[in-house]
């Protein structure tokens, strides 16, 4: 199956949207009324009919028929595609950086969401063709995948992998913080965990979501303490009871307004530094 599968399905579905690796638009099996199919690059599922299938017999499918006149969805194509088509992955990130760093300007929404530019610079994110590169590091430091994030401020949050990475894979910010501690925290989102490093507290984020094989924590002999969204706690939990001793959920007594640890880092400082201590750059200053 070509790895750009859900790209392709994207000319064909009705009101679809394009997350990082799957799609959810209008069943094409039924009369639906909102998005309730689910595609991923294998399979897809409708959720409120319950039809599934081989997601290339679905393209297959459609493709054989004349395409829409009026595209009723958001227009998107993995940016790392073409960046890793002549390019390496480490070498893309590496310019992303550098172009970022000779025009900070760019970085305009990771200061909106309270990232200095000093964490910026430390965490290697870069900047490219309206993209912000984050790169995904091992506890070696070696560069073993990447997540960008469309840059518009006005645009709805969006992430994308490169195609074919292992969704398991895990964002930490500071292995170094990582591998001192007892305890470290997990989140479901890379904000979410940049904020808990400027505070200067193990932290990492899943890349995928909610979606994690709680096999992929093996690697961390030590108590993971979970701090989902707001709503996720389910989610949470399921990963928890893999994990035996190692997996405890923090139940946070949300502010108004507020859904993950990002929103209150920015909203309710002062919550922040009673949780975690005093933020490390405000320090610095």
């Amino acid at each position: 199956m070509p790895s750009n599968v859900l790209d392709d399905l994207l000319d064909y579905l009705e009101y679809a949207h394009r997350y990082d690796d799957y799609i959810s638009c209008i069943c094409e099996f039924h009369s639906d009324n909102r998005p309730s199919m689910i595609v991923h690059e294998d399979t897809y599922k409708c959720l409120s009919c319950g039809v599934f299938g081989s997601t290339k017999k679905l393209l297959e499918k459609l493709s054989s028929k004349s395409r829409p006149s009026v595209k009723k969805h958001i227009d998107f194509r993995n940016p790392f595609t073409k960046w890793t088509r002549n390019e390496e992955l480490k070498d893309v990130l590496k310019s992303a950086w550098k172009t970022l760093n000779d025009n900070p300007s760019q970085g305009s929404y990771l200061r909106s969401r309270g990232i200095p530019d000093d964490a910026r610079k430390k965490l290697k994110i870069g900047y490219r063709d309206g993209w912000l590169t984050i790169p995904i590091l091992d506890k070696d430091k070696h560069i073993v995948g990447a997540i960008a994030r469309i840059g518009d401020t006005g645009s709805e949050a969006k992430y994308v992998c490169p195609n074919g990475q292992d969704p398991n894979l895990i964002y930490v910010p500071d292995w170094d913080i990582i591998n001192k501690a007892k305890e470290i925290f997990c989140v479901f989102g890379i904000l979410d965990s940049i904020s808990l490093y400027l505070y200067n507290v193990p932290s990492f984020s899943t890349t995928n979501g909610k979606r994690i094989d709680p096999s992929a924590l093996d690697t961390f002999r030590k108590r993971i303490l979970f701090i989902p969204d707001d709503g996720e706690e389910d989610a949470a939990l399921r990963i928890i009871s893999k994990l035996g001793w190692r997996g405890k959920l923090i139940k946070m007594d949300w502010p108004i307004g507020c859904k993950d640890l990002n929103e209150v880092y920015m909203k309710y400082p002062n919550l922040m530094v009673q949780q975690f201590g005093v933020n490390q750059y405000d320090m610095a200053k």
